[in-house]
C-alpha cells in the first residue's frame, strides 16, 4: 500500500511539472525588430460602435458596409506599441478619387482596462457621393519612428 501511495504521488509530481508551460512573451511574439524600434500592433474587427447591434464594417470592396450620404459613425481602434506613438490618422478614397486625409488625432494615452490595449474611437461622416459609390477607410497609427501600421475598411453609398 505503501509503494502505491509513493508512486501515486511521484506520478501526480510527474503530471503537474509535465503541465507546467512557460510563460509567452505577447511583445516578443507579435513584434519584429526593425533596428529603429517596434511596429504598432493592432488587429481588432473594425466596427460602427455606434450602431446597435454594432455593425462590422467591411473588409473588402464587394464587401462593403452600407451607408446613407450624411451619415456618422465611429469606429474603434485598439492598438498597442512598444515605440512611442505619434497619431492616428484616417484616410479615405472616395470611388476612384484621390486619398485624402480625413483627421488626424494626436496620440493621447487611452488605455483600457478590460482590453489591456490603448483604445480610440474615431468618428467619421459618409460624404455625398453617387449610389453605390465605394469609399475606402484607412486608420493608419503612426510611430515616433515613422512605422506605421495601416487598418483598412470600405463602406459603400446606399
Amino acid at each position: 500500500m505503501k509503494k502505491l501511495i509513493i508512486f501515486c504521488v511521484a506520478a501526480s509530481f510527474a503530471a503537474i511539472l509535465w503541465s507546467c508551460e512557460d510563460k509567452k512573451d505577447f511583445i516578443a511574439d507579435n513584434t519584429t525588430p526593425t533596428g529603429v524600434g517596434s511596429v504598432p500592433i493592432s488587429n481588432n474587427t473594425l466596427q460602427d460602435v455606434t450602431a446597435n447591434p454594432l455593425i462590422t464594417l467591411g473588409t473588402t470592396t464587394t464587401g462593403a458596409t452600407a451607408y446613407t450620404a450624411g451619415s456618422t459613425f465611429k469606429t474603434e481602434l485598439t492598438y498597442f506599441s512598444e515605440s512611442p506613438i505619434k497619431q492616428i490618422d484616417l484616410y479615405s478614397t472616395v470611388g476612384t478619387g484621390a486619398r485624402s486625409l480625413v483627421t488626424s488625432i494626436p496620440y493621447a494615452p487611452a488605455f483600457s482596462n478590460s482590453k489591456r490595449l490603448d483604445t480610440l474611437l474615431v468618428p467619421y461622416t459618409v460624404p455625398t457621393a453617387a449610389v453605390g459609390t465605394v469609399i475606402k477607410l484607412e486608420y493608419q497609427i503612426l510611430n515616433v519612428n515613422t512605422l506605421n501600421v495601416i487598418r483598412t475598411a470600405y463602406v459603400k453609398l446606399k
